[in-house]
């Protein structure tokens, strides 16, 4: 019975050994000895011995020495199932059925894992081709480099050549923009004497006008007095009826003077206002231009801030680069990379404030163009003025039209209004005086304007180069139309001063784009050593991983030998059972029992090894996420960074190529407009020429007029004045004739007065007598007395005629009075005449004088036009040239950009690629990681059911020696 119950209690321990192992924790690494977790804990059907000396064994399936980890799932149903399993073996009978497949899973679990291996180093071997591909890259991206260095320094001289090109064009320019305004000073010379003659002609028209009104004056006042002796009475008549007219047409002729006189002053005040409102328009210039060299200062304080700034940000970058060059030990990597991103806060901080500068600058800039905007409306103002005074030049010719007239009417009332023409020829001499000022002060204002034009145009210039705007190119095209000649050589120096900035904004963004391009190759070469640094730790987690693969296949074979010995141990040891122990058999067992002891020992040293493994392998793969969030945030930044350079590098391309069209545009303008100056030039010339030679003829015309017409007023004149001397001797010996008769008469009519009185007493007395005396007796002497009496009537009523003839005397006395001093006005106008002979004589001289230099000043002006059109011919052709040069060097650093720009986006592509292939080898190394924890897992979980196992062995060797 006893041996039944052993052999029966022997075939269940061999059964629980195989299908029922103790569940051991699989966090754990050691299981106490003699502990298992009891799930079903119930009291076996078999004897009080066999169940009071063995430990309760009802455990879970899943974590047996020799069962397949990848068919395990840890959940607790299937726990319970097994279990439900477990328990089933208490209850049957048949339990020698159930087989020992520990040996076949083991094998196929140490094949898998070689499997494993192998795919991992072949995984590594790819790595490294990878690795090797990458490395070609590099180089490949280092000799590009390298080759865009050499062609920025190609760019480099090609700029310094074409700046010293754009230098020696200047002077050139500058050169020509003063023989130009030489040109200009000469040719508003030629306009003042061409001006000066338009006014001599002017001046000789009014006197032969007046000339001719003297003329005519003279024949009416001959006619005048050739009736005077026979119409007195009707010309002094018609005399009064003219005087009234002449003085209502004087009163009007003043009265149009007095409204000229009006508008004249209202003009003087209007050019008062204009010298006040242009001493405004210089003020706000002067305002301005502070306000714009205020600006300018501003704008060099912000590009050394800039510069400063950048520099700052190279140095700091240069600290980045060896602080991340020098080999740091592991446990200060987090302190670095902290170090870095405050660095980096810092430099985004500088960066946000440059920002906020560069706003502030734009909204300057806007202020000044709003400035600008004021002051072409201020401008438009002064062009209005302006045509405000070109209605005064109308208003002038009107001037002159009624100045005519007022000519005609002197002409008309010499006679009469000699002072009165004296002072409207001091006054129009006053008024043309005026005018003429008013004529230079107009050309003063044309000339302030002209230059604040300049002005403006520079400032323009200089707050496009800020803003880069268009409408300053268009400007300088508008002015290049009105100004020409003028202003051709200054846009040209502010478009090639443009070029110049563009060009040093250029090699700016080269530079820039050259350090960028380096600090992208730095953080490359870092992230590349990091990488093989990361290479070289897997590679070394690889050998640990393998020494310990193998030390885990030599502890399985180990396990394996330990196996088979344990089944043969349990084999002899029924038979032993069988048979009666011996005391070698006892020393052997005490012998198996020390090498378990010393196998456990082994594998709790194996498991301590691995557990440290396991938590290196998570430090790794914890800072190898890290790196890699840390380099994917890098290189997100760089590939940002790069599409923020390519967008510059394409916008400066299109910039490029918009200036260029618009330097050929100014070109092709600037050719024509200087072609149709000199066509306007060449034109003016003929003009010139053509009226030099219709001046001869008509100054030829004019001094044959001159003499002709001299001539017959010297003829006129002297028979003019023969006829007056005639009439007046005539008129003077009538007056003594009749001086005389008027006196003999007045004698006898005082001879015949003294003797009427006397006898008209006698008469009287007589009278008075007779009436005293007798009637009155006829006496003889009576018929006498009657007789002298009607003699005496006769007399009296000759007296009364004679006092007639003394009031007609008078009338002729007061007539001849008046006839005389008509001839000292005729002698003081025939002096007036003369002089004015005189003046015309020697108008006429100093006019000969004058053609005959402006002849040789225009024979001069026409060699000197023709070689300065030589050598503008010249310099036009050497500017084209000089032109075509810029062009083909412009022409040559486009084509070096765009090359440039192509290597750079394929560098940044190739960049772009290598960071994809990072991505996946990084998500593949990931990926390996995550299989190699699970396969940790899997091994640690096989090593816990070893180490279940062993303790199981252990137990089961510690009853078989209880039992013995």
């Amino acid at each position: 019975m006893t041996m039944m119950t052993i052999s029966s209690r022997l075939t269940l321990d061999r059964v629980w050994i195989g299908i029922q192992p103790p569940v051991c924790d699989q966090t754990a690494h050691t299981c106490p000895q003699g502990k298992v977790d009891h799930q079903h804990g119930g009291p076996s059907t078999s004897t009080a011995t066999a169940t009071s000396a063995q430990p309760p064994t009802t455990s879970a399936l899943e974590d047996s020495w020799f069962w397949d980890p990848e068919q395990n799932v840890s959940s607790t149903s299937s726990s319970s199932k097994k279990d439900d399993e477990n328990d089933s073996p208490r209850s049957g009978t048949d339990l020698t059925t159930i087989p020992l497949e520990a040996p076949a899973s083991e094998s196929e679990i140490i094949e898998r894992l070689h499997r494993q291996l192998n795919d991992i180093r072949h995984q590594l071997k790819k790595q490294q081709l990878e690795n090797a591909l990458l490395s070609e890259k590099l180089t490949q991206v280092s000799n590009e480099n390298r080759e865009l260095n050499e062609n920025i320094e190609e760019l480099d001289r090609q700029h310094e050549l074409v700046v010293e090109n754009l230098l020696t064009a200047k002077k050139g320019l500058l050169e020509k923009c003063n023989r130009l305004e030489e040109d200009l000073r000469v040719m508003h010379g030629e306009a003042a004497v061409t001006r000066e003659l338009d006014e001599l002609k002017v001046r000789y028209g009014k006197l032969e006008q007046s000339y001719v009104g003297s003329c005519q004056e003279n024949v009416r006042l001959k006619a005048e007095l050739e009736k005077v002796v026979v119409e007195n009475v009707e010309i002094v008549a018609g005399l009064e009826r003219k005087l009234d007219d002449l003085q209502k047409m004087f009163d009007q002729s003043e009265d149009r003077l007095r409204t000229k006189t009006a508008e004249a002053n209202k003009t003087v005040t209007e050019t008062i206002e204009l010298e006040q409102f242009l001493a405004a328009l210089k003020d706000d210039n002067e305002y301005i231009k502070t306000e714009l060299e205020e600006t300018l200062t501003r704008c060099g304080q912000l590009e050394s801030e800039n510069l400063a700034m950048k520099s700052e940000l190279n140095e700091l970058k240069q600290k980045a680069d060896e602080e991340v060059f020098v080999a740091v030990p592991p446990k200060e990597d987090q302190a670095e990379i902290d170090e870095l991103r405050r660095t980096l806060d810092q430099l985004r901080s500088e960066s946000e404030r440059w920002k906020t500068d560069c706003d502030r600058l734009q909204e300057d800039n806007l202020a000044l163009q709003k400035a600008e905007k004021d002051l072409q409306a201020k401008l438009d103002e002064q062009e209005k003025l302006l045509e405000r005074s070109e209605q005064q030049a109308l208003q002038e010719a009107q001037l002159q039209q009624l100045r005519q007239e007022v000519n005609e009417l002197q002409n008309e009332l010499k006679s009469v209004i000699i002072d009165n023409s004296v002072q409207l020829d001091a006054k129009e001499k006053e008024w043309q005086d005026k005018l003429n000022f008013l004529k230079a002060e107009n050309t003063r204002i044309q000339h302030g304007k002209d230059t604040l034009e300049a002005d403006l145009l520079e400032y323009e210039k200089e707050c496009s180069s800020l803003m880069k705007n268009n409408d300053v190119l268009i400007a300088e095209i508008d002015n290049l139309k009105c100004k020409k000649l003028e202003t051709i050589n200054e846009n040209a120096e502010d478009s090639i001063v443009i070029l110049e900035k563009q060009l040093e904004d250029c090699s700016r963004l080269n530079k820039s784009l050259d350090d960028e391009y380096r600090e992208m190759n730095k953080k490359l070469e870092e992230v590349l050593e990091e990488r093989e640094e990361l290479e070289m730790k897997v590679e070394s987690l690889q050998k640990t991983l393998d020494e310990k693969s193998k030390s885990i296949k030599d502890l399985q074979l180990a396990v394996e030998t330990l196996e088979s010995e344990k089944s043969s141990l349990l084999f002899e040891i029924n038979e032993t059972k069988s048979r009666e122990a011996t005391p070698e058999e006892s020393g052997e067992l005490e012998k198996y029992k020390s090498q378990t002891e010393s196998l456990q020992t082994q594998l709790t040293t194996i498991n301590e090894d691995h557990a440290g493994l396991v938590l290196k392998l998570q430090q790794l793969q914890q800072k190898s996420v890290e790196n890699v969030k840390t380099f994917e945030g890098k290189i997100g930044d760089l590939s940002k960074s790069l599409e923020a350079k390519e967008s510059v590098i394409v916008n400066l391309r299109e910039e490029l190529e918009r200036r260029s069209e618009e330097v050929q545009a100014m070109r092709i303008d600037s050719e024509n407009a200087m072609q149709q100056e000199l066509e306007v030039l060449k034109e003016r010339l003929e003009a010139e020429s053509t009226k030099s030679t219709a001046l001869a003829v008509e100054k030829d015309e004019l001094e044959q007029q001159l003499t002709q017409k001299l001539e017959e007023l010297n003829e006129t004149h002297r028979a003019k004045q023969a006829e007056l001397n005639q009439t007046v001797e005539t008129l003077t010996q009538q007056k003594d004739n009749l001086v005389q008769l008027i006196t003999a008469k007045h004698n006898e009519n005082v001879q015949y007065h003294g003797e009427i009185q006397r006898l008209s007493q006698l008469l009287q007395v007589e009278l008075a007598a007779r009436n005293e005396a007798k009637p009155p007796t006829e006496c003889p002497e009576c018929p006498q007395l009657r007789e002298k009496l009607a003699s005496l009537e006769a007399q009296t009523k000759k007296l009364e005629d004679y006092e007639k003839m003394t009031d007609q005397i008078q009338f002729l006395r007061e007539k001849s009075d008046i006839l005389t001093n008509n001839l000292l006005i005729e002698q003081n106008n025939q002096k007036v005449v003369q002089q004015e002979k005189q003046e015309a004589i020697e108008q006429k001289n100093s006019l000969a004088k004058d053609l005959d230099r402006l002849r040789q000043h225009l024979l001069e002006t026409e060699e000197a036009h023709t070689q300065e059109t030589v050598e503008l011919q010249q310099r036009y052709e050497e500017t084209q040239r000089k032109l075509q040069a810029l062009e083909d060097d412009v022409k040559k650093s486009t084509n070096a950009l765009t090359s440039a720009s192509i290597r750079a986006n394929q560098h940044a592509e190739t960049l772009q690629a290598q960071y994809h292939l990072l991505q996946q080898q990084r998500d593949e190394l990931v990926a390996k990681l995550n299989a190699a924890d699970d396969r940790d897992h899997k091994d640690q979980a096989s090593l816990t059911n070893l180490q279940c196992a062993l303790e199981q062995f252990q137990i089961s060797e510690y009853i078989l020696g209880s039992f013995t």
